[in-house]
């Protein structure tokens, strides 16, 4: 029986213009009024959740959030923190140096913001600073030791990094959990920190087992929480390689997918009820 659906943001919950359906915030509500726990898991930072926690109702003191592709786990309103896993500063110096080796810029995540020391910010910083709506800060490098990093971005052309992948995935997988999350970003985590990892750790906090949860994304950064699941659901627009390691595949973001499995959802909690 599930208990617990997670469930991704870009890509997956919202559809291509970066909205909830109307038939998603109904269906949801739904679920929840079956005992079922919403999470949203996103690689987004929590400071820009709020408009869509409000409409999903779920700012409710038993509600949780999982962001920054797990590096943060806490309660929908941001009022408490239950886990957070921060880059070091000399990994981070780590990935700034393989960074400027090839060719990529760089910012950082923190709960404080965008921070980057750079000072011309490139069309792909300010992207994201748009994404999640929160000011670019540049700061002076040494003062990012003192900023807890959740996310390194190594940012640029898709092309670039394409071209880094394989040096990344040959070089720096024992010291970071590192995933492409668009064609132009590229993300170091910490190594503990991934969206299945603190699923589980929410998961044993709830005292939820693997085998009633349901997760539903749609990108590499997903891809722990999808193996994490008792069921898994990658969405229509999935990468092929995430629609192999899921156990269903849904209908696409453009098509509301995600209500789509979650009425299967209810039509199945019902016809046990029955």
């Amino acid at each position: 029986m599930i208990k617990l659906v997670a469930i991704d943001l870009d890509g997956t919950l919202l559809n291509p213009q970066g909205e909830l359906s109307t038939s998603v915030k109904q269906t949801i509500q739904s679920v929840r009024q079956e005992k079922i726990k919403i999470v949203l898991c996103t690689g987004r930072p929590f400071y820009s959740l709020a408009p869509l926690i409000k409409q999903l109702q779920l700012h409710k003191e038993d509600e949780y959030v999982i962001s920054f592709n797990g590096a943060v786990l806490s309660d929908a309103r941001g009022e408490t923190i239950f886990f957070e896993q921060a880059v070091s500063y000399e990994n981070f110096l780590q990935v700034l140096y393989l960074g400027q080796q090839l060719g990529l810029n760089y910012h950082v995540q923190s709960k404080e913001g965008i921070f980057t020391s750079s000072l011309v910010i490139d069309e792909y910083t300010a992207y994201d600073s748009i994404l999640n709506r929160v000011p670019i800060k540049i700061v002076k490098l040494d003062e990012l030791r003192h900023i807890p990093i959740y996310k390194v971005m190594l940012v640029g052309e898709k092309e670039r990094i394409d071209a880094a992948i394989p040096q990344i995935l040959s070089n720096w997988s024992k010291q970071f959990n590192h995933m492409r999350s668009l064609d132009c970003f590229y993300e170091f985590l910490p190594l503990q920190a991934s969206k299945g990892q603190t699923l589980q750790r929410l998961t044993e906090q709830l005292g939820i087992q693997s085998n009633e949860v349901l997760a539903i994304g749609d990108n590499e950064n997903d891809l722990s929480m999808l193996q994490f699941a008792g069921i898994s659901v990658a969405m229509g627009n999935a990468a092929q390689t995430i629609k192999q390691q899921a156990d269903y595949v849904t209908k696409s973001n453009e098509e509301d997918g995600v209500n789509h499995s979650l009425l299967q959802l209810l039509n199945e909690k019902r016809r046990i009820k029955s």
